[in-house]
Formats: structure tokens, sequence, C-alpha cells
């Protein structure tokens, strides 16, 4: 799943999924992002920090409030944030943060890393 307010970023990530032929749902806005999340199991969470309105860390600060727990949260944003920026949100499930833009070795490495059900190989 994908929570981005930038059409070329959820478009890419759409993308290489399809090429793996893994299932991925898209969403642009961060309030309908967040009941995604609620309503929702997602093998890894691609989420924008920096959408207008609701942001990610709006999201994630209701998740935390919400005691959801153990999700798989990518983070991903174009700002220079650090893990440590995200220390309180650990245990909702932030793994790693992933800097725009994203190549794709880096998203063979990160779904590797945090996809439960890797049903094909991903580009060496």
């Amino acid at each position: 799943m994908t929570i981005d307010d930038n059409i070329d970023t959820t478009e890419a990530l759409t993308d290489y999924c399809n090429m793996h032929g893994i299932d991925s749902k898209v969403v642009n806005e961060g309030q309908k992002g967040l009941f995604e999340i609620q309503k929702r199991e997602y093998d890894v969470i691609f989420l924008d920090i920096a959408i207008p309105e609701y942001t990610g860390f709006d999201i994630l600060r209701q998740l935390k409030k919400q005691n959801v727990r153990h999700k798989s949260i990518v983070i991903i944003t174009a700002l220079n944030l650090k893990m440590e920026d995200f220390s309180d949100y650990v245990d909702v499930g932030v793994k790693e943060i992933l800097k725009k833009p994203i190549g794709l070795d880096c998203l063979d490495e990160v779904l590797q890393r945090n996809m439960k059900n890797v049903r094909q190989p991903f580009l060496s």
C-alpha cells in the first residue's frame, strides 16, 4: 500500500509492484490512508510524511493513540529525516526511511526485508 499525494510517486510504486506480481493499493489523502491502514492488513505500507492537510505524522500519531502495533511502515520522504525522528513510532511499525527519489535497487532490498510473502524474485 502507498499513501502519498504525489501521483508520480504512487504510479511508479504501483508499476513496480505490478511488475513483481504484488497487489498494491494507492491512497492520495492522509485521512483515507489512515482508514485503509485501520481496516486492512498490508505486508508493507509506504507512507509519505509531507501529505497536505493530514500528514504522515498525523497518521502515525493516530495509530499510536489507538494503540495500533506491528504494522510494516516504510517512510518515504524528500526531507532529511532519520530513524531517531520516528523513535516514538517504532511500536506502531515504522521500519525504515527511504529518501525520494527511490531507486529500483533500493525498493528491491526494502521489499525483500519487509514482505511476508515474496511471490517471485526481485531484480538483482
